[in-house]
């Protein structure tokens, strides 16, 4: 059986007779087959309730050798599947079009409810020993590159804004009036360069991560899949949960993940950081950037 569709319709016909043990495991296959290529025995067993020896046993049932031959399809699938945003959004409008109300009044619950098993999925594939390491790496880094297009492109403003909030060594490569190759001239091997990117997978990104890696630089993504594009030759890789029933990924994981890593970025610059970030909100308060309640510049059309 090399490929998922098949293991599945096997999986469906021999379920009836498998031990309820087996039975739990098979379930969280058909629930879950981004899971199985996603992560490891142990943690799906974690997520199906079964010891990891089940799955072990659910492979040999199907004729595997083991579990790592029977997870390559679902990898597989992982590298060659995504599916369409028409497709996506035609299968939002068919639970309007079946005039059930409880179909479409689900969606808002439905639709966080997902975001929040994403972020508790990205949390419990994230340490903390992980983020403490990219840290220290962002922080003696020469200069650090963030690329992010479509999509991903606010979790990469994101990562810039804040970052340069408290450091100047910070570069957002976004491609504008097609500079990519002009954004990353500079880039060197004690440079980092993060890179956000989920199937499908926009070319400049992926080829931004492989220039990087050509000239030695440090490559830290943040993507989908442990055998996304971007991970290939990075350095690190954080894998984020990014279902929706709607027909956009969301963002919410990796959105929450740069958060983190901002944060940890702070703590680990020290006094540095606090005396920048001083002269950045100094910097604001002179320009008055914020609104007050006792500001005449709005009403009188003032400048930005």
């Amino acid at each position: 059986m090399s490929d998922t569709s098949s293991l599945t319709a096997r999986l469906e016909e021999v379920f009836p007779s498998l031990s309820p043990q087996l039975r739990l495991a098979a379930r969280y296959v058909l629930d879950a087959p981004d899971d199985i290529g996603l992560n490891s025995m142990r943690t799906v067993a974690a997520h199906a309730g079964v010891h990891p020896s089940t799955f072990v046993r659910l492979a040999r049932e199907l004729d595997f050798s083991g579990y790592a031959q029977f997870r390559e399809p679902f990898r597989q699938r992982l590298r060659t599947h995504g599916d369409r945003y028409s497709d996506r959004a035609r299968n939002l409008q068919a639970r309007k079009i079946k005039g059930d109300a409880s179909e479409t009044g689900s969606l808002l619950q439905e639709v966080l409810q997902t975001g929040d098993l994403n972020l508790q999925n990205t949390l419990s594939a994230t340490s903390a020993e992980e983020l403490s390491d990219l840290a220290v790496l962002l922080d003696s880094a020469r200069r650090i590159y963030i690329v992010g297009m479509r999509k991903c492109y606010p979790v990469a403003y994101y990562l810039h804004y804040a970052f340069r909030m408290f450091q100047d060594n910070v570069v957002l490569v976004n491609g504008v009036a097609a500079t990519v190759a002009d954004d990353l001239r500079n880039l060197q091997k004690d440079d980092v360069l993060i890179a956000i990117g989920f199937d499908a997978y926009t070319r400049g990104t992926v080829r931004a991560t492989r220039y990087a890696a050509s000239v030695g630089a440090s490559v830290v993504a943040i993507t989908d899949s442990p055998v996304s594009p971007l991970a290939e030759g990075a350095r690190q890789t954080f894998v984020v949960a990014n279902d929706s029933p709607s027909f956009f990924r969301s963002l919410a994981s990796a959105m929450a993940l740069a958060e983190a890593i901002v944060a940890y970025l702070v703590a680990e610059g020290g006094d540095a950081a606090v005396e920048h970030l001083t002269r950045t909100e100094r910097h604001l308060e002179e320009f008055g950037t914020y609104w007050e309640s006792d500001d005449t510049a709005v009403a009188a059309g003032g400048a930005f």
